[in-house]
């Protein structure tokens, strides 16, 4: 049992297979911290116009999910091989949130997601001298309100995996040193 223990301290230390040196909660800890800053300007309609509108920033945010899936991707590996020799619920539990996140939130979702917010966005500013004088849903006040509650949904689901994964990587590392 000690020898688990042991185990997935080196695992989880030594696992960063492509990143640069540093032990994977460290860098979990990074990446989480960089969405959740992102997360709150995207959650907003401004942020996804400057995210539609800007090429780079763009980028930097697909990269900044894909280095949080890979990091999650070698998370699992590193847990999945514990898991073998080791009934703890918490890495069960930890396996279960990763894989959730990859299947509903992986990047190709995100960018198809954000592709459509995007194109909405466009048709609300396409029409938004017709509709500003508008009221209800059908205003562009309306319309705005509408699409930065989905978009605020969809980032917050986002944040909450992210930062659930991050809560088990602590309690397992501090569980286990």
């Amino acid at each position: 049992m000690r020898f688990t223990f042991i185990l997935l301290v080196l695992l989880i230390t030594f696992s960063v297979h492509s990143q640069d040196e540093g032990r994977l909660d460290d860098k979990i800890d990074e990446v989480t911290y960089d969405w959740d800053l992102e997360a709150d300007k995207l959650a907003t309609y401004e942020g996804l116009l400057y995210v539609c509108g800007n090429q780079e920033y763009r980028a930097r945010i697909i990269q900044l999910l894909n280095d949080i899936h890979h990091l999650d991707s070698v998370l699992y590996d590193v847990l999945l091989k514990v898991s073998r020799t080791n009934s703890d619920k918490e890495v069960k539990r930890t396996l279960k949130d990763i894989k959730k996140f990859e299947e509903e939130y992986d990047t190709k979702s995100f960018i198809h997601f954000m592709n459509s917010e995007c194109k909405a966005a466009k048709e609300i500013e396409r029409n938004a001298e017709d509709t500003r004088n508008e009221v209800g849903i059908t205003s562009y006040s309306g319309q705005v309100y509408i699409l930065e509650t989905e978009l605020f949904k969809y980032v917050k689901h986002v944040t909450q995996r992210v930062d659930k994964i991050r809560l088990h990587v602590h309690h397992l590392s501090s569980h286990y040193e």
